[in-house]
């Protein structure tokens, strides 16, 4: 009989060995751990983090899971849910192309917590961290082609599931209770992109919501609950409520020969993806040919739909910085005002008060893409053709020149983007930015990120990232 697909991805959480998983996924592993941490770090008081904090801490509960950055404990679904929105704060984490999945905040937190209370070693934790990743990310390239418009946002519906193979995995349950667990999930699956469309604090929260249905879920489980055994391909199953057509079981491998954890890429911006491709093009006009700002009358940006997630006019409203985390022509302005964006760009205080910016935005305006624009010289396996196919401006000078510079969301997102050694910058990047200096040993605990693989247990790395209330 054919295995349902609720039991694929629980062979996937279990019968991948951690001696059989290859050292180049425990280095995939290592480097998503610092680039989570790293963001963690810079979103640990970003707009809507303390609120969330107090609010959690409020509710009480039995402590068994920690908070990071403090020396609160709360349940694990609690902590998940506030560590999780930590990590995505800046729309600063990993991006996994494939599937248009953001993994990281959804899959740390949730997976971290029940491998610290059940005892896991290092790289027992690190096997369950790529397991989850790969039931997301095979989730994930399974339905891309079928899903019903941009509504729904992909993140929180998929990757709840990984987190619970994750956490299933680092529990020690059965295939049976991760399948009943699976069901369990689905009965809470939700998330959508409005949060994101009328540019609001509650988008960073999305991943937060995912990650505490999943502890919901599998705590459920081992409490013996059943759930749903045909989640996915049942008649009011995933794939009928959320797809225009289905997948089957048939679409997952259990045995894969390279683990999706390896094909994630990182951002190099704290703003959604949909910006970074014309805001490198913008970097890349002023530094090529060597331009100032005053050089500039206008510009059209291609290949970025004005009706899009990131597209129409800049406008500052009561939540700036997702204003500018999710406006192509603000990062495009800013490109050109100011050059590279860094995370101190990304604060209230920067956005509202820099008004060259802000008035440049006004000279920005949307186009149709150029004939005759090169798509991406190398193949690029697993990318849609939207990724192949650049995007950019045209920036129109005072002495009457037109320039054209554009930019493959499948360059940018490689999943070789950005090395382990940009990835270590960036996090110590972060903690320069993050104000915790001081309170917290960053080089220590980039060092027991990195060497999780020979650690006997999590206790070092939680007695690092533990300090006073905030």
């Amino acid at each position: 009989m054919k295995p349902t697909i609720s039991e694929k991805l629980a062979a996937i959480a279990l019968d991948v060995r951690t001696e059989d998983i290859p050292s180049s996924s425990y280095q995939a592993a290592s480097k998503f751990l610092v680039d989570t941490f790293g963001c963690a770090i810079a979103g640990h008081n970003q707009p809507g983090i303390n609120e969330v904090r107090e609010l959690f801490t409020g509710y009480g509960g039995t402590p068994e899971a920690d908070l990071f950055f403090s020396d609160v404990k709360l349940p694990l679904a609690n902590a998940a849910f506030v560590n999780s929105a930590m990590i995505h704060a800046l729309d600063y984490d990993d991006v996994y192309i494939p599937g248009t999945l953001h993994l990281s905040s959804t899959i740390v937190a949730p997976v971290l917590g029940a491998a610290k209370i059940n005892g896991l070693s290092g790289k027992e934790f690190l096997a369950a961290i790529i397991v989850a990743v790969e039931v997301a990310s095979q989730l994930g390239m399974a339905e891309r082609g079928f899903r019903k418009g941009q509504q729904f946002l992909p993140s929180t519906l998929i990757n709840g599931f990984g987190a619970v193979a994750g956490m299933g995995r680092a529990y020690g349950m059965d295939k049976e209770a991760i399948i009943d667990a699976f069901g369990l999930n689905y009965a809470q699956v939700c998330g959508n992109r409005q949060a994101l469309l009328d540019k609001t604090t509650a988008k960073r929260l999305q991943g937060a919501f995912a990650a505490r249905n999943a502890v919901y879920a599998v705590d459920l489980a081992r409490s013996g609950i059943t759930g749903p055994k045909h989640a996915f391909e049942g008649d009011a199953g995933y794939c009928k409520c959320y797809l225009d057509g289905a997948y089957t079981s048939d679409d997952f491998n259990t045995a894969p020969d390279k683990l999706q954890i390896e094909q994630i890429s990182f951002k190099r911006y704290p703003s959604c993806g949909a910006c970074h491709n014309v805001q490198i093009a913008a970097e890349n006009l002023m530094k090529e040919e060597n331009l100032s700002p005053e050089d500039i009358e206008r510009v059209e940006i291609f290949g970025c739909a004005e009706n899009g997630i990131v597209g129409g006019p800049f406008t500052l409203s009561r939540s700036p910085q997702a204003d500018v985390q999710f406006s192509a022509v603000w990062a495009v302005s800013h490109a050109i005002q100011r050059g590279r964006a860094r995370l101190k760009d990304y604060q209230v205080g920067s956005i509202v008060n820099d008004t060259k910016v802000i008035e440049f935005c006004n000279r920005i305006s949307f186009t149709s893409m150029p004939e005759g624009l090169k798509t991406r010289s190398k193949p690029a396996p697993h990318f849609p053709d939207y990724y192949v196919k650049p995007q950019g401006i045209i920036a129109y000078t005072h002495d009457d020149r037109k320039i054209i510079k554009c930019q493959a969301p499948a360059d940018t997102f490689d999943p070789g983007n950005i090395s382990a050694e940009d990835i270590n910058d960036k996090f110590f990047d972060c903690c320069d930015f993050s104000g915790l200096d001081g309170r917290l040993n960053f080089a220590a605990i980039h060092d027991a990120l990195v060497n999780l693989d020979s650690a006997d247990s999590l206790d070092h790395l939680y007695s690092l990232i533990r300090i006073g209330k905030q």
